[in-house]
């Protein structure tokens, strides 16, 4: 009898109890079990209970946080909603109104979508424990710093209160969180100022390597890309020929190239650079990986980018143009065939156009051109 009641008595105290799930992002995971870990908790249900009890969130004096509201204090940084000095001012922030003042500023919706991400994901880590962000990649420490500054100035044309720039400025400095950060992960969030600053000065090397430099800033083409349109004999079929060679076709003072080179997931259907240029580089002895190599050196010597940079000044270039992103996709070969194909029968003559009112608008042309 006193077994049966012991068995009776566990039921019940197992019908206490409920298994509560909520779902989370896989790459919010790693962020989760951190947290929980800061704050002293094995698993979930550890913190579950003790905020249920009131054990947690334990109020106490932290002293980057009391630093951190005094140079809030000092910067006059107010809560938006309240009107307050508040530590955690940024939570009151619209991310919906941020989103659409980005679209407003920035040519690329996706890149505007990404600082939000990024800015959701990290502001509280950001300015509470900053020190966790040190051990991450420079590429994501690159995207939290951005999205950080990009948010300072979002502040600013809002409540015209420069102060929560240098604020951020002052974190990213004092916990080095901007150190060996990879010059190609900063470059999507270079303005248009310091792209035709660093591209004029590029196109001044001259030489053979001057050469290789300039045909791969107007064709936008990868490394390897490159030697293949100097070393691949062209075919003189322009209709319906489906050769492995090139195909060049002149439009004025511009050539188009189809390549229709296609490895692994790294596609180029075809691309367009000024005639001059593409003569004097299919006059060039060599393009192989040595001399890209050299090229390569001789640009972070003089001019502190690589040559695979060039693809992205490319880019960026073209999509401040009338072509838009969905036109330099195709360039970029990450469009699909059969926009390429459309492109290249009935838009042919208008991409030109548009290539080179681009490159004249920046007054990149005017040497090759003249």
């Amino acid at each position: 009898m006193t077994e049966t009641i012991s068995r009776h008595e566990k039921k019940q105290k197992d019908h206490d109890w409920l298994v509560l799930a909520a779902r989370i992002r896989r790459d919010k995971l790693a962020i989760l079990n951190r947290k929980l870990d800061d704050n002293g908790f094995k698993t979930f249900g550890e913190f579950v209970n003790a905020w249920i009890d009131g054990k947690y969130p334990v109020h106490q004096k932290d002293e980057q946080t009391e630093k951190l509201l005094e140079r809030i204090v000092d910067r006059g940084i107010k809560d938006p909603l309240t009107g307050e000095f508040r530590v955690d001012f940024y939570k009151s922030i619209d991310k919906e109104d941020m989103l659409k003042d980005f679209y407003r500023k920035y040519i690329y919706k996706k890149h505007a979508r990404d600082l939000v991400h990024y800015y959701e994901r990290y502001v509280d880590i950001f300015f509470t424990k900053p020190q966790l962000i040190q051990p991450l990649s420079g590429h994501v420490r690159a995207w939290i710093c951005d999205s950080m500054r990009r948010f300072a100035e979002y502040y600013d044309r809002k409540y015209q209160n420069p102060e929560v720039k240098f604020l951020i400025d002052e974190i990213i400095k004092r916990y080095e969180l901007n150190k060996k950060m990879k010059m190609r992960d900063r470059i999507f969030i270079a303005d248009g100022n310091y792209i035709e600053d660093i591209v004029r000065k590029v196109l001044q090397i001259e030489g053979p390597m001057g050469i290789i430099v300039k045909f791969a800033f107007f064709s936008g083409l990868r490394g390897e890309e490159i030697t293949h349109a100097h070393d691949v004999e062209i075919c003189d079929k322009l209709s319906g020929c489906e050769c492995k060679n090139l195909h060049v076709v002149t439009k004025g003072k511009f050539v188009i190239i189809v390549l229709n080179r296609i490895m692994g997931q790294k596609r180029s259907y075809f691309t367009i650079v000024p005639l001059s240029i593409w003569s004097q580089f299919r006059k060039l002895d060599k393009v192989s990986a040595m001399e890209r190599k050299a090229v390569h050196t001789l640009l972070m010597s003089q001019c502190g980018v690589m040559l695979m940079q060039l693809r992205k000044f490319h880019y960026n270039v073209l999509c401040r143009s009338e072509m838009r992103e969905h036109g330099v996709e195709v360039f970029q070969g990450r469009a699909k065939s059969i926009s390429a194909k459309h492109y290249l029968i009935h838009e042919l003559d208008m991409m030109v156009k548009q290539y080179e009112n681009a490159m004249y608008k920046f007054g990149f042309t005017e040497s090759v051109l003249n």
